[in-house]
């Protein structure tokens, strides 16, 4: 029998207490996008924002590794983004179609879910690459002569994020602990087809209805629907909702603090400085729960287009309302669509490895590398497990079997500290 879990709207905007040193990414994305931004400030070119942008906004990523593989991992983070908006800038210049830039907008959507979930690269995740490209597929004014320079602006500003994040070495030479921050290893890219295929379709579908509706910004809407997939459909039901709800909270910060930005003389530097506030804001709050990170995330994106943009205030908050609406429906249509047949294989793999692996700490020799196979099988067990289990279509998950392992598995692990310690 097929299980069909409820999709719960009961405490999805209940708050919780602070996860994690929100701190780290809060003031390195603020800082690193700053100092570039007022830079083109004093030059007069606030229209270089965007691809200054890209490149910073790698700030958020890498925080809870030491500094060695933070530095490594930043790397591939701003070539990462490098790559993918010089995909948008091309696409952008070799066509005016929004149709066709809707669909590639989609598809690489679908292809940074399926990497960054591969990779286990996050927070924040895909989500960022998806902001950062979507929008670059529909900036204006694009000719591939120009594609190189824009290119080397977001290499500028990758590479002041990169040395943003790296700064605190130079007053703390150990930072997060290896044993604690440890990247686990990449996973089998099959498993994360089904997840990857619905933000692409619900991409498409949410950007091609913006574009029907005849809304100026239907990245906004690729982008809310790359957002709403999380692990299964029960959860990223929640997280439609709550982007939904935070969106329009954020859609009234934004009105009210708008008239400031246009303001003679220094219009644009309150702009900028509150485009750096709700960046603070959105990371201190968004682990407290989805919805009150976007109250702060809405108007920082709206601020940031409309710093190039002469459109009027009620056109901007009305297309991102409609963009949210269309990327939540359409996202959530295309969890239903796209099933995720794979989530039972991937349980069952994974009880088998976390056994595995029980059997191999027992009988191998003390090392770290009994330890970190143990830890990895488990966290991938309790993945899986809770991907599983709010997944619909699905078989009931054995709830007994996942929890009588992880039980043997986290006393293995305690057993294993204890002969580590005492064999040194």
């Amino acid at each position: 029998m097929l299980q069909n879990p409820a999709l719960p709207l009961r405490g999805s905007l209940r708050l919780r207490p602070a996860v994690g040193p929100w701190h780290r990414p809060a003031f390195s994305v603020a800082v690193a996008t700053g100092l570039p931004n007022l830079l083109l400030l004093a030059l007069g070119r606030l229209d270089l924002v965007p691809y200054t942008s890209a490149g910073t906004m790698c700030a958020l990523f890498a925080h809870a590794l030491p500094y060695r593989e933070r530095a490594r991992t930043l790397v591939w983070v701003v070539a990462g983004m490098a790559a993918s908006v010089g995909v948008a800038l091309t696409a952008a210049s070799l066509t005016r179609s929004a149709v066709v830039l809707v669909a590639l907008a989609a598809l690489m959507a679908g292809l940074q879910k399926l990497l960054c979930d591969a990779t286990r690269l996050g927070p924040p995740g895909n989500v960022i690459f998806t902001f950062v490209t979507a929008s670059a597929f529909f900036l204006p004014h694009q000719r591939l002569d120009a594609v190189p320079v824009r290119l080397a602006l977001v290499a500028v500003g990758g590479l002041v994020a990169w040395l943003v994040c790296l700064a605190p070495a130079l007053v703390r030479a150990h930072g997060p602990a290896l044993t604690l921050a440890r990247p686990r290893k990449p996973r089998p890219l099959r498993v994360h087809l089904p997840l990857a295929s619905r933000v692409a379709l619900g991409c498409a579908l949410a950007g091609w209805a913006s574009l029907a509706a005849g809304v100026g910004h239907p990245y906004w809407a690729v982008v809310t629907a790359a957002a709403v997939h999380r692990a299964n459909t029960s959860v990223s039901f929640q997280r439609a909702w709550q982007r939904t709800v935070g969106s329009l909270l954020g859609l009234l910060v934004f009105s009210v603090a708008v008239p400031l930005t246009h303001l003679p003389a220094v219009g644009a530097l309150l702009a900028l400085l509150f485009v750096a506030a709700c960046q603070v804001g959105a990371e201190a709050t968004i682990t407290r729960n989805y919805w009150l990170g976007q109250v702060f995330v809405t108007p920082m994106a709206l601020l940031l287009v409309s710093l190039g943009s002469t459109e009027p205030v009620g056109t901007l908050v009305g297309d991102r309302w409609l963009d949210t609406l269309f990327g939540a429906a359409l996202g959530m249509a295309a969890a239903f669509l796209v099933t995720n047949r794979r989530a039972g294989e991937r349980l069952t793999t994974a009880l088998h490895q976390a056994r595995a692996a029980q059997r191999l700490a027992l009988t191998g020799p003390v090392g770290g590398d009994a330890h970190t196979r143990l830890a990895d099988t488990l966290h991938e067990l309790r993945e899986s497990a809770d991907g599983h289990a709010g997944e619909w279509w699905q078989r009931p998950v054995p709830l007994q079997e996942v929890a009588q392992v992880e039980q043997e598995g986290h006393r293995m692990l305690a057993l294993l500290t204890e002969r580590q310690a005492a064999h040194v």
